[in-house]
């Protein structure tokens, strides 16, 4: 059976760095806080019954796929991007009591401190891949046209790169990331079209219903959590008409 899990080479280097600089604390130290981090949206996910395509650890978390990836509801793509932070601050309660009780020393309470902050506001970033960009898109999503969600997330992402490169002082891990995340910008830039296609395509196959109605001009207007009257046409016979003739 194949895995569904699968460890990004990025990941690889800067742990590999870690372990060869002798930092064994900091190594095991940050595998806690992104473990944990994971476990907060495979709960989401779990409680969502959600079924899950693949895991790609990264070294601030991970990307998790769904089966559903782009209409799964905006509520629940807002808990399960979130709730991985979420742990994280859990996480506060079993390290500083290890630390006041003496089961664990100043340096490695010290390295926790540092590390989980780090962690947590990096992943607050509004930048693709990170959950900042899906928590930030899955409220832009509940007010504007899903297409110009996917505009605005790739133009906020852009934005926060040029800011966050302009402020590194040529740290190699960062210098490392930040290729990463330019990387990913930009194939999700490239593959705007795909994502709105697969969209709709997911729309139409599933035959995916909601109780609210909205009325839009175009099919590039339509919302995500709404069903749709494109020109005072069912969205589901306008979608017919789109991908029928390729069945």
């Amino acid at each position: 059976m194949k895995s569904i899990f699968k460890i990004n080479p990025v990941t690889y280097f800067l742990l590999l760095s870690i372990l060869m600089c002798g930092y064994f604390n900091y190594f095991v130290v940050i595998f806690v806080i992104l473990f944990f981090h994971e476990i907060g949206h495979m709960m989401m996910i779990k409680l969502f019954n959600e079924k899950i395509k693949k895991i790609e650890i990264l070294p601030f978390g991970a990307i998790i796929k769904m089966d559903m990836q782009t209409n799964i509801s905006s509520i629940k793509l807002f808990l399960i991007s979130s709730f991985g932070i979420v742990m994280q601050f859990f996480l506060y309660v079993p390290f500083e009591y290890l630390y006041n009780n003496g089961v664990m020393n100043d340096l490695t309470y010290q390295i926790f401190l540092t590390y989980n902050k780090l962690i947590i506001l990096f992943n607050i970033m509004p930048v693709v891949p990170l959950d900042g960009s899906k928590v930030l898109g899955s409220i832009l999503e509940m007010i504007i046209p899903y297409k110009l969600n996917l505009k605005l997330i790739n133009i906020v992402s852009v934005f926060v790169i040029v800011i966050f490169l302009s402020i590194n002082d040529f740290n190699l891990p960062l210098i490392v990331i930040e290729c990463f995340l330019v990387m990913e910008t930009l194939k999700i830039i490239r593959s705007h079209n795909y994502i709105f296609n697969s969209f709709l395509l997911e729309r139409y196959l599933y035959n995916i219903e909601h109780k609210r109605v909205k009325r839009v001009r175009s099919i590039k207007n339509i919302y995500k959590n709404y069903y749709n009257f494109i020109n005072n046409i069912r969205e589901r016979d306008v979608l017919a008409a789109k991908f029928k003739p390729f069945n």
